[in-house]
């Protein structure tokens, strides 16, 4: 009994290891593999939105895998940068790309794919690359339609994001 129970315990923390993050995300989020640029902790931006070193006053990378509980915690699953610049960026609020589509202020808002769990992230109106409207259906089992903003631009989308694209 003592050996069944000890594999059981085994098997399970094996599987538990090896699982896979469960981020809130749409099919098309699959194959991207660029991390997240996050301004003044609350615009989300391409890299193209920092110019010149000038405009950095802080800059950091999430060194540890955060919990579910963190209220970024869906904007991490490729990696997230950190940025405070010295110039003002401006932006659109989710409620404000919503009503330019003619839906509810609080609909659902996704990134490159990833889903904004909290209304107070905005995006940078110059890093937005594309808007799409997506529609429910069976491969992305959505109950509504709601608005997927590209910040990434077609070569990104097909190819990720390279280290040194990020120097």
């Amino acid at each position: 009994m003592k050996t069944i129970f000890s594999t059981i315990i085994f098997i399970l923390l094996h599987v538990y290891s090896y699982a896979q993050d469960d981020f809130n995300k749409l099919p098309i989020a699959a194959k991207i593999n660029c991390p997240m640029l996050l301004i003044d902790e609350h615009i989300i931006a391409n890299k193209n939105i920092i110019t010149s070193k000038e405009d950095i006053e802080e800059i950091g990378v999430i060194k540890d895998k955060p919990s579910h509980e963190t209220y970024f915690y869906n904007l991490t699953a490729n990696g997230i940068l950190f940025a405070k610049l010295k110039k003002e960026i401006p932006y659109k609020t989710q409620a404000e790309l919503n009503t330019f589509l003619d839906l509810d202020e609080n609909n659902p808002v996704y990134v490159n794919g990833y889903l904004l769990e909290h209304d107070t992230y905005t995006i940078a109106t110059e890093s937005i690359a594309t808007i799409d409207l997506v529609m429910p259906n069976e491969e992305n089992d959505l109950d509504q339609k709601v608005i997927n903003v590209w910040i990434l631009s077609q070569e990104e989308r097909k190819n990720g994001c390279a280290l040194s694209q990020m120097e």
